[in-house]
Parts: C-alpha cells; structure tokens; sequence
C-alpha cells in the first residue's frame, strides 16, 4: 500500500510546516509515502485525478487539513475502488468527523480513552480500520460536473449566513460569520423562495426557512443540523425549517439546533419537516446559494441522490 499525504499549507491547525513535514517523516518512516502541498483552492482536484490514472495500486489518502480539503480530496477519489481517505483534522471547524463520537464536544470528540488525539495522529490512523460510506452527489444546470458531499448540503438561511461570512473574511472583519453575517442573514434570508422534494413528496409550499441534508450531522463548526445522520445507511437525512418569527427563531430555534435538540422538540417539530430520502429536488424561485461541506454554488436548481457505499473511509485506530 501506498500513502499520500495531502496538506493544505493554509489550514489553521498546523502552523510550523517545517516541524509537520518532519512529524510526517517520522510517523511513516519505512513506509511508501509522498506529500503533496496544496497551492489554491481546488488544486487537489486535477492533481488527484491525474494521480489516480496512473496509480492502480492500493492507496491511501491523507485529507490534512479543514472540511474544505476534504470536499476537494472525496471529489477527486469518487469512483476509484483502490483508494482510500484517511483524515487528519487540521481545520477550524472539523464537522465531518464528529459523526464518529457520541459527545457533542470536540475536545471529547478527537480523542480515544487514552487521551490522545485520534483525527491528528498518524500512527492512529495508519492502523485504522477501513469502512464504506455513502456520499450525496448534486447536480444542477449551473454545475459542469457534480459535486459530491461527505458531510451536509445545507440552504437557506445558514448558507446566506455562510455566503456573507465569506465576503467578511475576504475584508478581514474579526469574527466573520458572527453577527456581522447573521444579523443580515436575519433581516433577508427567513423568507427563502425554494421548493423542496424528497423521493417525489413535495415538503414544502412557497417558502422555507432554510434545509440540510446529511450524511455527516454538524455544519458550521457548532451547529448539530443533522443529528440523525447515518453515513452507512444508503439514504440522505432531510431537515427543513418553515418560516417562523423573528421572536421565535431568536428565542426558541437557536438553542435546540445547535445542541441537536431539535427533532426531539415538540413545539418545534411543529416547524420542521424531518424525512430519510434517496433523491431530494431544490427548486428556486432564481438563483440560490447552495452550501456543500462549506463549499458556496449558485444556481436555480438542484438534483441530489444518495451515492450508497460510495467511498473506503479509515477510521482511525483506538
């Protein structure tokens, strides 16, 4: 078996690249492996794909870095049945891998009974055991290609959130998916023009809050969105949000959906749509923002289907 590791230079975990290149050395001494540095967005992509057509034997991927490489590293091993991804968080956020620890805390999440860091420790994940999981593939008219998702598609409010987020990152606003990008996310984006239909049923009237549909379960870095989530089960968990008041969404809403509380609460089921589907439609009035693994594509509408078994996963090694 062949490893590569995939390291994006920019992720916030890994500060010292020099020492993380010299940690790499050690951790995969006597072992075939090579490293490869990102240079931009997307960059993975075309390095993987040409990689993997002159590459048959068994091998496996190291995502080093945020949910966003890993977006990029599932969207280029897609389809190869001799790969597979190995993760070693080094994002901010690193909702992907909180779906394998019942704690809702990512200091308990990232680490095993002994206290070490399971998603940032190499040897764990050399060792680590191989599953099957499924993806979420979206296509759309304004797509050349399909992307494909690990984690959670989600529109709506918390995509406008993440779109205004992105504009204050690029200006350099401290803290930029707080309230600089929520209280306009507020003020614009509860009365969102989209249909939803899941397996054919239509979810929905005119208009809907905001949707996630997941095969991981946290977006946002804190938010448990999907928490019903089963990434093995062949099928996309389906949450949408009615339109609700301002008093409301701020009293009663926030609180719940970012604990996972959400589609256990009576009152609030009442404003929620909850389905397991293998097929979702998204149909937008105009163009919308859709949000896949924090990644940002617009277009007016959207087919998603469940890719069941899709891709090899290590889990690491206890």
């Amino acid at each position: 078996m062949k490893h590569l590791i995939i390291l994006n230079q920019k992720a916030g975990a890994e500060k010292d690249l020099e020492a993380f290149q010299n940690q790499i050395k050690e951790d995969f001494k006597g072992l075939n492996y090579e490293i490869y540095l990102t240079t931009g967005p997307r960059s993975v992509i075309p390095f993987l794909k040409d990689y993997l057509s002159k590459n048959t034997d068994v091998l496996r991927v190291y995502a080093c870095g945020g949910d966003g490489t890993i977006h990029e590293v599932v969207n280029a091993i897609v389809g190869y049945k001799n790969v597979e991804l190995a993760i070693y968080a080094a994002g901010t956020g690193n909702d992907f891998v909180k779906i394998y620890s019942k704690s809702k805390d990512w200091n308990d999440i990232v680490k095993n009974k002994t206290g070490e860091n399971r998603f940032k420790d190499f040897k764990a994940l050399i060792d680590g055991k191989v599953i099957d999981i499924d993806l979420s593939k979206m296509t759309g008219p304004s797509m050349p290609e399909p992307w494909y998702s690990i984690n959670v598609i989600n529109f709506g409010f918390d995509a406008i959130v993440g779109v205004k987020g992105n504009q204050n990152k690029e200006k350099g606003i401290k803290n930029p998916y707080g309230p600089a990008a929520i209280i306009p996310a507020i003020l614009g984006g509860r009365f969102n023009k989209i249909i939803v239909k899941a397996d054919g049923e239509q979810l929905n009237k005119k208009r809907m809050l905001m949707s996630a549909l997941g095969q991981g379960q946290w977006v946002g870095g804190q938010y448990h969105a999907s928490p019903k989530s089963d990434n093995t089960d062949g099928l996309i968990d389906v949450t949408l949000l009615k339109c609700m008041s301002l008093a409301r969404l701020m009293i009663q809403f926030f609180g719940p959906y970012t604990k996972g509380e959400h589609l256990d609460n009576p009152k609030l089921m009442k404003k929620f749509v909850y389905r397991r589907a293998k097929e979702i439609e998204i149909i937008g009035k105009k163009n919308i923002d859709i949000c896949v693994d924090g990644e940002i594509v617009n277009g007016p509408s959207f087919k998603v289907e469940v890719m069941a078994k899709a891709i090899k996963f290590v889990v690491p090694n206890n």
